[in-house]
């Protein structure tokens, strides 16, 4: 199909049309995005950033013009740059240093991961969680949130975000004294 003529059926809003150029891009864009979060992001931060490159052209169908480029260029940077964001957000959280963002001194499973290895091993623990408590943990140890503003952010009661901290807690510890973490008894 020319570039015109997709430039046409993007214009138009068919869905139809546009589900037949999802199918065409998809797996290509699976590998760019990929290859950017393939050590750091997981298979939902990939689709996220081709649903991105999708909906920004959905939204914005005069951004994609043929004389400038190819419909598959346009998807690339997107999904690209999508995906260079992606992987600068979950770098700045692995960056973050430990000592800095824990507040809570009474949490003996955090006391305990004071290397670099460990550190890594407790994000990677930390992102084999489900939603939201993976990000209701990152919050409050990483960013140092307290439950309350989390409860806002997550659309949670307080009571709920603390028990979900309490039992996110517990599977972290097992998962790590598993690998050999030090675990108090």
């Amino acid at each position: 199909m020319e570039e015109k003529d997709l430039a046409n059926i993007i214009q138009s809003g068919d869905t139809d049309a546009f589900m037949h150029i999802m199918e065409a891009y998809n797996k290509l864009l699976w590998v760019v995005a990929g290859g950017i979060l393939n050590n750091v992001g997981t298979i939902e931060d990939i689709e996220e950033c081709i649903s991105d490159a999708y909906a920004s052209l959905w939204r914005n169908k005069k951004a994609f013009n043929p004389e400038k480029g190819s419909l598959k260029a346009f998807l690339v940077v997107v999904a690209k740059r999508r995906a260079l964001d992606k992987y600068r957000q979950l770098k700045k959280i692995v960056a973050l240093e430990f000592d800095e963002t824990i507040k809570s001194s009474d949490d003996d499973l955090f006391e305990h991961i004071a290397s670099r290895e460990l550190y890594s091993e407790l994000y990677n623990a930390i992102r084999t969680l489900s939603e939201p408590n993976k990000e209701i943990l990152i919050r409050r140890y990483f960013l140092g949130e307290k439950p309350s503003g989390i409860a806002d952010k997550t659309h949670l009661p307080v009571k709920e975000v603390e028990n979900r901290l309490y039992q996110s807690k517990l599977k972290l510890r097992k998962k790590l004294c598993e690998k050999g973490a030090v675990c108090n008894g």
